[in-house]
């Protein structure tokens, strides 16, 4: 019988962006990052994604995010945006894709007997007074995901603005993912760094910050850096994270599914190859990525509106390397 998890249980401390070791490096080879399944259950079929944002976000920010959350199962529906981006180059989506790097996503929940994860986008909400405030407990980010009123097998995501600080963040976390009690709806929590840790959770739009915790060993801080794909730091670090929770949320929403070491500090897909984005990656360098032509922005998948992202490597379910896209 699975043991009830409250948000900050499941996945405290999962930094993707800029920490940890390297899949690909000339100088070290890690072992292989074996996800174990372990008979719980996971998300499958129609996943309903509800976003708060909370605090000021621009127009621009939100599209940035719906595009994502919308280019994920393409054909699994959600409300629509009709409108093109204006930043960097526009045009059709040359792969790989939003929906490809998904792809690892709906195998895992394949490997687990279920029917693959289609998210729809169901609404977005606002809360750009900060009803409750500007520093935030984990247990009022969970009250804030709980106004959504996302239903089981669905995922609630707050998001909180560059000015609005939450517990833990930039020292143990700059993203998390939960569940009030087993087959209640997941929820999501990423918080926008640029104005208090870029360094530590927008890596690499951001210098990484010398001597943060979550750097891997040997790292002196700073390593290379990319342009912003969508021309904001904060936004396209949370994109990140925002990926990287939402692959958390699917494949172990209630601390029984897929995951290598400890139920209590579980490594996820994306946790197990942190930092990695294109090949040849290795601490304080995210990897071959491509570039934008017309702004030099790094970024490894394409979505909807021809929109640009950077999306952390994902653990392959069969063989347990790192998928690289490219």
């Amino acid at each position: 019988m699975e043991t009830p998890r409250s948000f900050g249980a499941i996945l405290l401390a999962l930094l993707v962006i800029g920490s940890g070791r390297p899949c690909h490096s000339s100088l070290y080879r890690p072992p292989q990052p074996v996800m174990v399944y372990h008979a719980g259950a996971v998300l499958d079929g129609a996943v309903p994604v509800s976003v708060l944002y909370y605090g000021a976000f621009s127009p621009h920010q939100k599209a940035v995010i719906a595009d994502f959350l919308l280019s994920l199962s393409p054909r699994g529906g959600g409300i629509q945006h009709q409108h093109r981006h204006g930043f960097g180059s526009p045009g059709p989506a040359p792969a790989p894709s939003v929906a490809r790097w998904w792809e690892t996503v709906d195998r895992y929940v394949r490997k687990a007997g279920r029917d693959p994860p289609r998210v729809v986008l169901a609404s977005q909400a606002d809360d750009a007074a900060c009803s409750l405030g500007k520093t935030l407990s984990r247990l009022q980010v969970e009250r804030l995901a709980a106004r959504l009123g996302v239903a089981p097998g669905g995922v609630a995501v707050v998001l909180t603005a560059a000015d609005v600080a939450v517990e833990g963040q930039c020292s143990s976390a700059c993203a998390a993912h939960g569940a009030s009690s087993p087959g209640a709806g997941a929820h999501v929590w990423v918080g926008n760094a640029a104005a208090q840790c870029p360094g530590r959770c927008a890596w690499p739009f951001h210098p990484a910050e010398v001597g943060a915790r979550h750097h891997a060993p040997g790292r002196s801080g700073g390593g290379e850096t990319l342009g912003a794909p969508n021309g904001d730091v904060g936004v396209d670090g949370m994109l990140v994270n925002l990926a990287a929770m939402l692959a958390g949320a699917v494949t172990n929403p209630y601390g029984r599914g897929f995951f290598q070491g400890e139920p209590g500090a579980p490594v996820e897909v994306a946790a197990a190859c942190p930092g990695v984005y294109g090949r040849g990656a290795y601490p304080g360098y995210p990897g071959a990525v491509r570039t934008d032509k017309v702004t030099g922005a790094g970024y490894n998948v394409v979505g909807r509106n021809g929109r640009k992202y950077l999306v952390p490597a994902l653990v392959d379910p069969d063989n347990y390397s790192c998928i690289i896209l490219s």
